[in-house]
């Protein structure tokens, strides 16, 4: 019998199909040279010790403080504290403000004028200068120069936040930025409202950490607005100047409530977002509200832990014991943020007279 050859024939590799991953912070993305060249861990640790996570955490810490003492929830002390005074030293004000005024300055040159929104999924600020990292190109908007095939925004390092305030009055355009951690480079911000979905997995007393962390420097960042937090199985702060934490169960109907209208028409177009913060142990919620985040037009974004390292989620933080971390999908190794220490929450735990009601949520 004559040979026919094979049964299938030979498969001709086509064209890739699948798109390329997202392009990590890179000196190639710059052209810039890094001040230092040293191990996360090493470069953490010359640093004097944050008591919000990360120099970033402590500046919206120091501000919340500022805040609430202008509001009346805390009088002045008539003596330097000691730990306000270590809060000083550590906080990178002049970073925050930066942060603060490049967002509302990047939302009047887009979105106030009628421009597509950028997507913005990350934040660094540091050695490669100030970088937006996108979840899709777009060309350079005023005041900034794209890289890395538009994936990437930078403002020149000679900008000055009068410059920006000068363009940018209003809201921010990422609200729900919050730090995550510390990179070699600077620290590293997520837009947790873009990314839909993060999911935080390893062990539980850092993966517990790391969440408590985000709710406290979200609950106190300038950039929030009107951002309502909703907490579930995470230890977090209450109290005045602490409105925007709502602390619930599994099963209250509240939070029922919640996920079922997340996805309600009447929504659209608020400008609101609700920030689920999911903490160990509640696997099935995460997985559910996971789907509702994730979905089109769905005003609800969630933070939370999971049980699997290997998540479905594209977004996620992997935290070890030491609290070394990886970020995916752009694979950039952090110092992960950690809970505020305790002297730094007695300080801002209580209005004087140790009173206070409980923001209701409903």
């Amino acid at each position: 019998m004559p040979d026919l050859g094979p049964i299938e024939p030979p498969m001709v590799p086509g064209p890739e199909t699948e798109a390329p991953p997202l392009p990590a912070f890179m000196p190639s993305v710059t052209g810039a040279t890094p001040s230092v060249e040293l191990p996360v861990e090493e470069v953490v640790a010359s640093s004097p010790r944050s008591l919000a996570g990360t120099a970033i955490g402590d500046a919206m810490m120091l501000w919340q403080l500022g805040r609430m003492r202008r509001r009346g929830a805390r009088r002045a002390a008539q003596t330097p504290d000691p730990v306000e005074q270590s809060l000083e030293q550590t906080a990178r004000m002049d970073t925050l403000r930066l942060i603060e005024a490049a967002m509302r300055q990047l939302r009047a040159v887009t979105v106030a004028r009628l421009m597509d929104k950028p997507r913005v999924v990350c934040v660094r600020v540091g050695s490669y200068g100030f970088e937006i990292l996108l979840d899709s190109p777009i060309e350079a908007p005023e005041g900034w120069t794209a890289a890395s095939g538009g994936y990437v925004l930078e403002l020149p390092r000679t900008v000055t936040v009068e410059e920006l305030d000068a363009t940018g009055q209003g809201p921010s355009l990422c609200p729900a930025l919050v730090p995550v951690g510390d990179t070699v480079e600077g620290p590293l911000l997520l837009n947790v409202e873009e990314i839909g979905c993060l999911a935080v997995s390893g062990p539980n007393n850092a993966t517990a950490s790391l969440l408590t962390s985000i709710v406290e420097t979200l609950g106190s960042s300038p950039l929030a607005g009107d951002i309502r937090i909703i907490t579930v199985g995470v230890s977090s702060p209450a109290g005045p100047g602490w409105e925007r934490i709502h602390a619930t169960n599994y099963d209250a109907p509240e939070l029922e409530h919640l996920l079922s209208t997340a996805l309600s028409p009447a929504h659209a177009g608020s400008g609101s977002i609700d920030v689920l913060v999911v903490g160990p142990g509640h696997d099935l919620l995460f997985q559910r509200a996971g789907r509702i985040a994730t979905a089109p037009g769905s005003r609800l974004a969630l933070v939370g832990a999971t049980s699997s390292a290997a998540a479905q989620w594209p977004w996620r933080i992997h935290v070890d014991e030491s609290f070394r971390a990886v970020v995916h999908p752009i694979a950039v190794t952090i110092v992960a943020s950690q809970a505020m220490r305790p002297e730094l929450a007695y300080l801002l735990r209580e209005a004087p007279d140790g009173s206070h009601t409980p923001p209701r949520f409903e």
